[in-house]
């Protein structure tokens, strides 16, 4: 099991090298927008799309397929945390930043308030995942 899990997290490490390589591709695709002339809400949906497809979606589902513990009950259940915290916590962190662009107390206000939301969900996923981990590390080296 540790030879598969070891070769898990070589592949892992590789896809993130390899998306890491895909956004530094994406850099100049802003100018490319402005150059073609999108509006900037288009724009923001363009570039948002793309970040939480190539940041968060495919890296989770490449996970589903290819984590050696993906049958076990606590990888299940990190799983589901992540796929509904991540992308909500990614696009509250974008409410907060179209809030704070407003410049008013108010908007100061919401934009508090979704930060705090934002940084609440990517905490609770993250920290949930790094509860699931432990657990299954302890789990194997008792059997």
């Amino acid at each position: 099991m540790d030879s598969i899990w070891q070769e898990y997290e070589k592949q892992w490490r590789r896809l993130k090298a390899q998306l890491g390589l895909v956004v530094f591709g994406l850099l100049p695709l802003p100018a490319i927008l402005v150059a073609v002339g999108l509006s900037p809400v288009r724009m923001l949906l363009i570039v948002v799309f793309l970040g939480v497809s190539v940041g968060i979606l495919y890296p989770m589902w490449w996970r589903i397929k290819h984590n050696p513990l993906r049958a076990t009950v606590i990888e299940k259940r990190s799983r589901r945390i992540a796929w509904v915290c991540r992308p909500v916590g990614f696009l509250f962190g974008i409410a907060a930043m179209l809030s704070w662009s407003v410049g008013s107390t108010a908007a100061e206000w919401v934009t508090l308030a979704f930060s705090a939301a934002a940084v609440m969900m990517l905490w609770f996923s993250y920290s949930s995942e790094k509860k699931a981990k432990q657990e299954l590390r302890s789990a194997s080296l008792r059997d």
